[in-house]
């Protein structure tokens, strides 16, 4: 709640204003008046206080002002007068120039600067309009940058800001910025980092495009007019009315218009400048006195002449009304005629008619999404101001409204509202100059008359009872401060001190004090001298009531200036700028140092600046709140105990102080600690904004404690999730976020601070008075004043005086005790305390001699914001609430801890709190029984729809019970219907109302409520309704049932056989069968699936034709029964045998079948025969298949008999085929039989399917029967080499390795390096060492033979005598043998390999060993006769002695005249020998004996390199 000052502003005697404008820069207000009596008109200039800006009359002309306008942003006012003259005032250089004459002719009607003030456009009620240049000093050019003659008056004019104007807006914005970023703020810096970036592209841009300088204009005739930068004009717009005004919303780029009868039109202007008409409406009220402005983002609110405001939001396209209150003081023929709105604080104004001023203000924080627009604006109390008010403008700076009229302008300014609290009084200003006083306490010796008062001094109270009063003081204050009986009032001018007794008041002194920080004691009076010069400090004057300076307080230097100052008890503290905090004993006659000043700069990190101090009443402890040194609030009220010279903290953002740790997870936690934990989870997320001791207790300190907007938004986003109900405008209550807690904590030296309760500050509270035990007290917000009046309602915590400001809310501890004696709070203070704290022992200590059942229904009502269940069971057994401690015993059952606590709070009716806990433990179950007990049905039906939709139907049924209870038949009906039980609630709710029962079955359309009121009209004989309704029930068998009774068989069948219904047949049938109308009821009872009866009928009649359809048809008994009728017939024996084996009887199926011998029927029926059939009738199937030849059912059979010994005798005499399904099959399980016998099963089944070519099954079967060298042997026969070496490596048998060595050497190893790998392992892993030299012999011969290398063979040989020198053979001496054969093979290869190399360096040698090697007897087996004969053909052929060369081939081929020398030498070598030595190359020259083209040597390298890389390491 705000108070608001007027001032008058100082005009001539009898002037009218005409036109104000305030400038959107400077606080200074232009005021346009009309001289009386005809004598001209006046401009002048006024401060934001009211006072003249300038010295005598700014200009005055003997013609009246018309319009006032300001530059945007230098201090130049164009003013337009009634000749047509524009003067422009220089108030930076006291200038005074004039546009040049002529040019208007008329009153000029329309005066407008553009955004950047480069132009000024003005026009007339002729319709003339002209743009004029100005330069800084408000100059304008002789000549106009263009002239047009609109035809028409012009009655309003904008402009839109151009790209380039809105750079030079930026450019004067980043000064702003600048500073703000200097002094700390943070985001500050951020924008303006962006802004710079974001500046300089934009200008960019704006320098390479047109600017856009245009005015839109509106005439009388209801054109808008769009002018261009040259002058062209473009009508965009057409009204039926003249326009009173426009309106441009930069953001979102609209236009608004309003003409006189009151037709408001929307447009869009596009980037050509051209208007888009969107949407146009018309308000009511009366015409041509209607005012519109902009009430925030594209809204826009009009004043039409009537008792509301009209608000139209041109986006979303709501609109709605503000109408004027009786219960704000409004009369009911009040009328608004004017409006103004105030961007920065959302406050709307609007004058009326009845010299009052109404205001709303955007209420902020609310997060239901429900909350209407119009319920967003809260009215305040009327405002009477001293004229009739035509004309309202806010300051664009400060919260400060001009309202003019006929008899002057004066100013309203805003003032929030002073309060005081002392021990005796609390004292809350209601006026500019009253005071509303309560008394709360007397002095310990009450004197009847007022010490140093006289009679004449002493004036009547205004309310004698109560304990209330109020004071007028002598001047208009803004600041007051109470002590004791004594009040102070200042305004920064002035102050007064009073004595105020509830016998009388009275006047003590007034004297002057600028000081805007000042305290009050007993005797004196404390105020912040601020020096004259800047650079020396501030200091305290002591004063007395009447004003004289009794003492000064100094401060050193480092100590800083004073800047906070308060007093409790006998103590003052003092804040300086430089952090430091002192206390002083003001006791004694003068006030003494109390201690050593401390600096919070040293203590606290990020110290900026002490924002609100004060001490308690003992003056041991100092609390005060700061801010960082970026300017943010601190989230930590600081309490420094002077004692001990320690200083504490209690940090709101977390609700814990320096010693607590609730969010690292230690475990579980005790009942203590969990309530410690639960209740700084409530107030965290949190910043204290104010701080108060209690007046007595010096324990006690109180704070109110503001959301941060973090938390706001995470409360609101919950909070909007949980508002998404379809039935949440059933719910009468509204999700709000807390602004604002009321945290209350005990401070002491032992425990630190200790949180003690906390409440959300409700909305009929403005803001903390202070406290004294046992009361909070509040100053009344508006919602309060409101309720007030509408309804006078008393709550027990909440307690208005009559003609009080102020409200009281009781403390917690002492609901129901606040008029107990002094001992019982100080025993309830002490309990509250030790329960904080959690020593119990010392709790119940203190409150043992308290006696009565109030003290503990209190002290269990703090047990339940505490959360201890064992100190409530005390209480309630004191206070004899046998109920309670019932209730409570049966909440043990409950696991969640809030759930019993809640159940607690139900007993002492403590409905609010027990709502919180339900929620806070997710009890949605019982806060829905909690709901419906307490007739919140909206909240119920919304939680269960919600968070408990296994009760969602219940709670609809209770819901409709109490309703139908209460009376409300038709609010029962819906709900009985939403929770599914209206087919029989409902008709006996309307049972006796048989008109509106039938009228709610008519409008329904149930079939089931159909069906009943068929039903009732059937039972009262009304036959042919009941069948209308049965058919609108679609109901057949009633139909049918209706229509045999009335004899109507016919019309029965006809109905049965259009639905199909079965019941309705089966009804039908029984009707016929008892007529005797045999094909009838079989045809029904067949349509009604009863077969059964229909069979019946067929035997008992003869219908065979019919019977075995009807079997067929029907279930398996019914098939059984048709088929033991069939089975006592030779003839039928077919049809027995088919409906036994259709109804599952398979035994007796084929023991008719083999008595008949029904072939075809067996082989049917055994397809279908399985496990569970009897193993007798599955032996007696397979033999009679074995008897047929069908030896593959034959098997089956024995399959599913698990006959397996014989299926497989079966299998392998008479050649079935297998396959892998049947082999399977065919595999008897381990539980089946012994293993010896399973496994000479298993070895014949494989045995079989080695016959039969299955190796790959027969490997499987050996394997199973643990044969694995028959599985080997199985695999070997298949082929497949990949399982063969898979096999091979899992099986790990020495004889298989060989097997599969032996395997593998017979494919081509020579190709796949991988083979020739797997057979060394192989061999190596059997142990088979002579194999494996006989693998690498076979190598070594490879390698000679077909690559000539030589240098491998040697390897390979090496590896081979290395095995066989290894191996174990039988025969020691064929051993011997073979060791010595490769010992001389060995050296042989050497000696080829030595005689080969030594061409290379002596070649003479070289051709010694060759002869040598040639004469070796055995040499052939080791080395070729070709290779040595080779080595000396090259050799020669290389040197030219070709005949040389030509005679070694012809020895060669002569020694082996079978081998072709091509295979040795190379063919050309051949040839070029052949040449030189004249002989041909026929077939006696070598080339028919084969020689031709061989290998190239590089592919033999590859080839050999590829064969052996894998490795032998040869």
């Amino acid at each position: 709640m705000a108070l608001y000052f007027d001032v008058m502003l100082d005009t001539p005697a009898g002037a009218s204003t005409v036109c104000t404008a305030w400038h959107c820069q400077y606080n200074i207000i232009a005021v346009g008046s009309k001289l009386p009596e005809g004598s001209g008109g006046i401009v002048n200039l006024y401060t934001i206080n009211g006072t003249p800006a300038n010295k005598g009359t700014l200009m005055q002309k003997s013609s009246l002002p018309t319009v006032i306008v300001w530059h945007p942003s230098r201090k130049l006012l164009a003013v337009g007068w009634e000749n047509g003259d524009v003067l422009i005032w220089n108030d930076q250089e006291k200038e005074l120039h004039e546009v040049p004459r002529g040019l208007h002719t008329a009153s000029i009607s329309a005066l407008l600067w553009i955004s950047s003030g480069a132009r000024l456009g003005s026009g007339d009620k002729e319709g003339v309009w002209a743009a004029w240049t100005t330069d800084a000093r408000g100059r304008v050019q002789h000549d106009p940058i263009y002239r047009l003659s609109l035809g028409e008056e012009i009655t309003d004019c904008v402009s839109k800001p151009s790209g380039a104007e809105e750079t030079d807006l930026d450019t004067r914005n980043i000064a702003s910025l600048a500073k703000a970023a200097v002094s700390g703020d943070e985001r500050a810096l951020d924008l303006l980092a962006d802004y710079k970036s974001s500046l300089s592209s934009r200008m960019k841009l704006s320098t390479s495009r047109k600017a856009l300088l245009s005015f839109y204009v509106g005439l009388s005739s209801g054109a808008i007019f769009c002018i261009d930068d040259k002058g062209g004009k473009t009508e965009c717009v057409k009204l039926d009315n003249s326009i009173q005004k426009l309106l441009y919303s930069q953001k979102d780029n609209f236009l608004a218009a309003i003409s006189y009868d009151l037709q408001v039109v929307k447009c869009k202007i596009h980037d050509d400048e051209r208007l888009v008409e969107m949407e146009r409406v018309k308000f009511s009220g009366q015409e041509g006195k209607a005012q519109i402005t902009w009430a925030g983002n594209s809204l826009l609110a009009a004043a039409t002449g009537d008792r509301s405001l009209r608000l139209w939001d041109l986006k979303s396209g709501d609109n709605y009304t503000l109408p004027l209150q009786n219960s704000c003081g409004f009369a009911e023929d009040e009328y608004i005629n004017c409006v103004a709105y105030y961007s920065s604080k959302g406050v709307l104004a609007a004058g009326t008619d009845q010299n009052r001023v109404a205001i709303w203000r955007m209420v902020t924080g609310t997060t239901h999404s429900k909350v209407e627009p119009e319920d967003r604006w809260k009215l305040q109390p009327a405002v009477s101001i001293k004229l009739s008010c035509q004309k309202v403008e806010w300051c664009w700076k400060q919260t400060v409204l001009s309202a003019s009229g006929d008899k002057g302008t004066l100013l309203l300014i805003e003032q929030k509202p002073s309060s005081a609290l002392s021990e005796i009084l609390l004292a809350v200003q209601t006026d500019p100059r009253t005071l509303s006083i309560d008394f709360i306490g007397q002095k310990s010796s009450e004197q009847p008359a007022i010490t140093g008062m006289t009679p004449a001094h002493i004036s009547q109270l205004t309310t004698k009872r109560g304990g209330h009063t109020e004071l007028q003081t002598d001047i208009y204050f803004n600041g007051l401060v109470a002590a004791s009986e004594n009040i102070a009032v200042w305004n920064g001018k002035q102050a007064s001190v009073y004595e105020v007794t509830q016998h009388g008041q009275s006047h003590i002194g007034t004297f002057t004090c600028t000081s805007s920080i000042n305290s009050l004691n007993d005797q004196s009076f404390f105020s912040i001298d601020k020096p004259k010069d800047s650079k020396d400090q501030s200091k305290i004057q002591v004063r007395n009531f009447q004003g004289t300076v009794k003492q000064l307080i100094h401060f050193q230097d480092n100590e800083g200036s004073p800047i906070l100052l308060s007093i409790s008890g006998d103590f003052l503290v003092v804040g300086t700028n430089a952090g430091y905090v002192k206390v002083y004993d003001l006791s004694r006659r003068d006030a003494k140092a109390h201690g050593n000043s401390k600096c919070m700069l040293e203590l606290i990190e990020n110290f900026g600046l002490l924002q609100a101090i004060t001490c308690n009443s003992a003056g041991n402890k100092i609390a005060f709140l700061c801010k960082k040194d970026n300017n943010v609030p601190d989230s930590k009220i600081y309490i420094y105990d002077c004692e001990v010279e320690k200083l504490e903290s209690f940090d709101f953002e977390t609700g814990a102080n320096d010693l607590e740790d609730f969010g690292v997870d230690t475990g579980p936690k005790s009942d203590i600690e969990q309530s410690r934990a639960d209740a700084a989870a409530e107030v965290a997320g949190r910043y204290p904004i104010s701080i108060h001791w209690d007046r007595t207790e010096n324990r006690l300190l109180c704070c109110e404690a503001q959301i941060t907007d973090s938390a706001r938004s995470e409360l609101s986003d919950a909070g909007r999730k949980s508002s998404m109900s379809i039935l949440s405008s059933m719910s009468s209550s509204t999700i709000s976020v807390p602004e604002v807690l009321m945290v209350s904590l005990f401070v002491t030296q032992d425990q630190g601070i200790m949180l003690q309760n906390s409440y959300e500050r409700t909305n009929e509270f403005e803001e903390l008075i202070g406290l004294k035990v046992p009361y909070f007290y509040f100053t009344k917000s508006i919602s309060s004043l409101q309720t007030a009046v509408e309804n006078e309602i008393e709550t027990e915590e909440t307690k208005p005086k009559e003609g009080s400001a102020a409200l009281s809310r009781v403390m917690r501890d002492f609901v129901g005790l606040d008029d107990c004696d002094n001992a019982s709070q100080a025993a309830m203070l002490n309990f509250s305390y030790y329960l904080t704290i959690g020593d119990m022992d010392e709790a119940f200590k203190a409150i043992k001699l308290i006696k009565g059942a109030a003290v503990w229904e209190s002290m269990a009502r703090m047990c339940v914001k505490s959360r201890r269940l064992d100190v409530a069971k005390v209480c309630l057994a004191n206070m004899g609430h046998a109920r309670g401690a019932r209730a409570l015993r049966e909440a043990e059952k409950e696991s969640e801890r809030d759930a019993r606590v809640a159940r607690l709070a139900l007993e002492l009716g403590m409905n609010d709190e027990a709502e919180k806990l339900y929620k806070n433990c997710e009890r949605y179950d019982l806060l829905n029984l909690f709901y419906q007990a307490t007739g919140q049905w909206g909240k119920a039906l919304e939680t269960a729809e919600l968070y408990d939709r296994v009760h969602l139907r219940t709670t609809f049924y209770k819901y409709a019970k109490h309703l139908e209870a209460s009376g409300d038949i038709p609010g029962a009906i819906p709900n009985f219907e939403k929770s599914g039980t209206h087919y029989f609630e409902v008709p006996r709710m309307l049972f006796d109302e048989t008109e509106m029962l039938e009228a709610y079955i008519m409008k329904s359309k149930d079939r089931k409520l159909r069906k009943w009121w068929a039903q009732y009209m059937e039972s009262t004989g009304e036959m042919d309704t009941a069948l209308k309704f049965y058919q609108q029930a679609a109901d057949p068998l009633s139909l049918v049932r209706v229509y045999c009774y009335c004899g109507n068989p016919e019309k029965a069948a006809e109905v049965a056989n259009e639905t199909g219904d079965r019941a309705a047949c089966y009804h039908l049938a029984r009707q016929f069968e008892n007529n005797d109308d045999i094909k009838q009821a079989i045809h029904f009872f067949t349509r009604a699936m009863a077969y059964g009866n229909a069979i019946r009928i067929c035997k008992e009649h003869g219908f065979e034709d019919q019977l075995m359809n009807l079997a067929l048809l029907s279930t398996p008994s019914d098939m059984v029964e048709a088929a033991r009728h069939y089975e006592e017939r030779p003839d039928t024996l077919d049809k027995a045998v088919m409906l036994y084996h259709k109804a599952g009887h398979f035994s007796k199926a084929l023991e008719i079948a083999f008595e008949s011998k029904q072939f075809g029927a067996l082989e049917l029926i055994s397809q279908e025969l399985d496990e569970r059939t009897d193993p007798l009738l599955l032996e007696r199937c397979a033999d009679f298949f074995t008897e047929h030849a069908q030896h593959d059912k034959a098997v089956a059979m024995l399959v599913v008999a698990k006959k397996y010994a014989e299926a497989i005798n079966v299998c392998c005499e008479n050649d079935v085929r297998l396959n892998e399904t049947l082999v399977e099959k065919l595999t008897i399980p381990k539980e089946a039989m012994e293993q010896p016998q399973r496994e000479r099963l298993l070895v014949k089944l494989a045995d079989c399917c080695m016959k039969q070519g299955e190796y790959h099954l027969a490997c499987k079967k050996y394997t199973q029967a643990g044969d694995k060298e028959k599985a080997m042997r199985a695999l070997l026969k298949s082929g497949d080499t990949e399982r063969i070496i898979f096999f091979t490596g899992v099986s790990k048998s020495r004889n298989i390795y060989v097997m599969a060595a032996n395997y593998l050497q017979s494919l081509d190893w020579r190709k796949d390096p991988e083979i020739m790998k797997n057979i060394i392992g192989f061999y190596t892993k059997g142990r088979a060492l002579d194999s494996l030299a006989t693998f690498y012999d076979a190598c070594a011969q490879v390698e000679i033979d077909e690559y000539q290398n030589y240098e491998k063979a040697l390897g390979a040989l090496s590896e081979a005598f290395k095995c066989l020198a290894k191996a174990k053979m039988a025969n020691k001496q064929q051993q011997e043998a073979k060791v010595t054969e490769l010992k001389g093979r060995i050296a042989l290869v050497k000696k080829f390999l030595q005689t080969r190399s030594l061409f290379d360096t002596d070649p003479e040698n070289g051709i010694m060993q060759c002869h040598n090697l040639l004469l070796e007897p055995d040499l052939e087996s080791s080395v070729r006769y070709g290779d040595v004969y080779g080595l000396l053909v090259e050799y020669y052929a290389s040197q030219e002695n070709y005949d040389k060369a030509y005679h070694y081939m012809q020895e060669f081929r002569n020694r082996m005249p079978s081998v072709t020398l091509s295979y040795y030498v190379n063919v050309a070598t051949i040839e070029a020998i052949h040449r030189a030595v004249g002989a041909p190359l026929g077939r006696g020259a070598g080339l028919a004996n084969g020689d031709g083209p061989k290998l190239d040597e590089n592919d033999d390298e590859e080839v050999a390199e590829e064969l052996y890389d894998g490795g032998f390491g040869f």
